[in-house]
């Protein structure tokens, strides 16, 4: 993302300056950041002393450059800033404040989502609260010397249907309760922040961009793999939403499997197999786990994945059903997208792929499909994923050149 010396987009600037100089946590020179922005060195040197004044931004030493003067090395000031990032998921409810580099520095698990929305917004207000609380018990300062001015506000991440602009969630699966909340509004007016509202697989994209995962000039396909799977992409730096936040969607896709026929009138449907209802449906009909309403579905998704790692047939086909599915998906979607990078991850995905990923890579990329020299990866942001792609959302937003 380059920059534009038009004093009109003075502030945008300013967000390509700051983004040159996260994107290199071990720091960069001020000449590197010139040629990186395409900004003239003027403008951005009197950028970076505006940085270093809010605190942003630091000196980091100085760095050799031939014979000519050592170059001064700048380093982004993580704790400058932290942002709350809010994961509503059918299975669970995680909240987790994070620094400047998306680094979580506290986190809160909550009970699921329930029918009481109103209840629900209380315990996250609550959860943000200890937290804050917590961090100041444990010493831990801003460089202005204020913790509670350093929260710049909250992102929330959560499944579709949703309307994003309005901090709206329509009619979300599996969250019964939560048709028509006004959650974005209901948070400002429980905690005083700022709040946004997106899927939490952009979310869970805008993590891994946040993060440095990939470099922005390439195209990005991410796989959520939760109680349903869905996608999302990047390129140039900019994560694709479609006109309604509905892009990704991908659980009616066509698998070409020889499955049954889905209650969308296709057959062989990707959520056929990689819902997690759905494979623990089969689990429980093969006897594989107890028919108990109340387990919680990732203790009993454990339960299948280490019947499978003692070599149980049954609860590795399941796994590996799963793979196949995702792969097929994936053959089709590496054709549409053209990918340099596919990343999967997700709530559930650390349990699954060491079983399901052998079936999905060779699915992925048989001839035919065309690998495009694409390379698949698994997320290193951990099961948190979609809560630190919700603060990283809002970081986007303040901080970033795409959110302007």
């Amino acid at each position: 993302m380059r920059g534009s010396t038009m004093p009109d987009l003075g502030i945008r600037n300013e967000m390509v300056v700051l983004q040159a100089i996260r994107l290199r946590p071990e720091g960069i020179s001020q000449a590197e950041v010139v040629r990186r922005s395409g900004l003239s060195r003027q403008a951005v040197s009197q950028i970076v002393r505006r940085l270093i004044d809010r605190g942003l931004v630091q000196t980091h030493g100085t760095r050799a450059n031939g014979r000519g003067k050592p170059s001064t090395v700048l380093a982004i000031v993580p704790g400058a800033q932290l942002t709350a990032g809010v994961h509503l998921d059918p299975a669970h409810l995680t909240v987790v404040i994070v620094d400047l580099v998306a680094r979580v520095v506290a986190k809160r698990a909550l009970e699921a989502p329930g029918d009481d929305p109103g209840q629900d917004v209380v315990r996250i207000a609550q959860a943000l609260a200890a937290l804050h609380a917590e961090l100041q018990e444990q010493g831990v300062c801003t460089p202005g010397g204020d913790l509670a001015s350093a929260f710049a506000g909250i992102g929330v991440a959560a499944p579709a249907g949703l309307d994003a602009d309005k901090g709206v969630l329509l009619d979300p699966p599996w969250l019964p309760g939560w048709r028509n909340v006004p959650v974005v509004a209901a948070l400002q007016e429980a905690t005083g922040l700022p709040a946004v509202l997106d899927k939490d697989t952009n979310a869970a994209l805008t993590a891994e961009k946040w993060a440095g995962s990939f470099p922005p000039e390439e195209t990005v396909l991410y796989i959520y793999v939760g109680a349903g799977v869905g996608s999302a992409v990047a390129g140039d730096g900019t994560v694709h939403r479609g006109s309604t936040t509905q892009a990704g969607e991908i659980g009616h896709l066509p698998t070409g499997l020889d499955g049954p026929v889905c209650a969308c009138g296709r057959r062989a449907c990707l959520g056929l197999y990689t819902d997690a209802s759905a494979l623990l449906a089969g689990a429980r009909a093969q006897g594989l786990i107890a028919d108990d309403p109340a387990a919680r579905v990732v203790d009993a998704l454990a339960e299948v994945v280490e019947r499978g790692r003692a070599g149980d047939a049954a609860a590795r086909e399941l796994i590996a059903r799963h793979g196949r599915a995702l792969g097929e998906a994936l053959r089709t979607l590496i054709g549409i997208h053209d990918p340099h990078r596919i990343i999967i991850g997700g709530p559930y995905w650390g349990l699954l792929e060491e079983l399901a990923l052998p079936e999905l890579r060779e699915r992925a990329l048989r001839s035919g499909g065309g690998d495009h020299g694409v390379r698949i990866t698994s997320s290193t942001l951990g099961d948190d994923v979609g809560a630190i792609g919700a603060a990283s959302l809002f970081l986007e937003r303040e901080l970033s050149p795409a959110g302007r």
